[in-house]
């Protein structure tokens, strides 16, 4: 099925990813949600993609759900509240999840507006960099809703539970300097070369041996629910399965003879 909210494109281990509703500030519908699952499915499939990045179209990341009705689809029935339940389950839930799964790298280079879903899509993803015109806010306060498409799950992990309530309490916008400076961030570039830097940190990550990556990514997504003795016993798990990659024997190989490594994730 030809992608209508999304454009795709694949070069040198990068799968990039760019949320095309520009008129909307590519706010998120349905649609939307849907093929950023089936686009995640299908390249976590490939080999020649290392890291992935999501980024918006038009100089805006994603303004949030789009609250207008998609008048080109069948009215669902059903009371609202069944309704949402329903949508949130079926079609928001495994977007955000196909994210937080995904078995590689996944940065968000947030510019413009991420606001509610869209600032929490950003959230999910492992790397989050911004521009300083950047501007993030759990917007769902402001129009009567609670949180949803992870928020209350990435926040409190983020910036703490407190610092959580007072940005889902409020919902006011946070802009980029200060998100970066309570962890919401991992960097913040200047615009005119911010693309520039993105694109030189997903270079350095699909240069990276992916296998161990994904392991690295899966043990930190687990750690918050593991104690201890079982993080140390997931570690060793990881390890062992690493030591007996191509990719391990060639990292320490390059290590001996004093050059860089050239991983192919075997």
């Amino acid at each position: 099925m030809p992608l209508e909210t999304l454009r795709i494109d694949v070069t040198n281990g990068v799968g990039r990813i760019a949320l095309d509703r520009p008129d909307k500030r590519n706010a998120m519908d349905t649609r939307m949600a849907r093929e950023l699952e089936e686009t995640l499915r299908e390249l976590e499939g490939r080999p020649d993609v290392r890291v992935v990045s999501i980024r918006g179209a038009g100089g805006h990341f994603c303004s949030g759900g789009d609250l207008a009705p998609d008048r080109s689809a069948e009215p669902p029935s059903g009371s609202p509240a069944s309704i949402t339940l329903d949508i949130m389950n079926r079609v928001y839930a495994p977007a955000i999840l196909a994210v937080h799964r995904f078995p590689k790298p996944v940065v968000a280079f947030v510019e413009g507006v991420a606001a509610g879903a869209g600032a929490n899509l950003a959230l999910a993803c492992d790397l989050v960099y911004a521009t300083p015109e950047t501007r993030f806010c759990e917007i769902f306060v402001r129009r009567g809703l609670s949180l949803d498409c992870g928020g209350s799950w990435l926040l409190p992990r983020l910036v703490g539970l407190q610092k959580a309530k007072e940005i889902a309490f409020f919902g006011d916008w946070i802009g980029a300097a200060e998100a970066a400076s309570m962890g919401l961030v991992s960097a913040v570039f200047e615009s005119d070369g911010a693309e520039t830097a993105v694109e030189a940190r997903l270079a350095r990550l699909a240069a990276k041996a992916p296998i161990a990556l994904g392991l690295i990514k899966q043990s930190l997504n687990r750690s918050m629910s593991l104690t201890l003795a079982e993080s140390l016993e997931a570690e060793a798990v990881a390890q062992a399965t690493c030591t007996a990659t191509e990719d391990c024997a060639e990292g320490m190989r390059a290590f001996l003879e004093k050059r860089e490594p050239l991983f192919r994730g075997r």
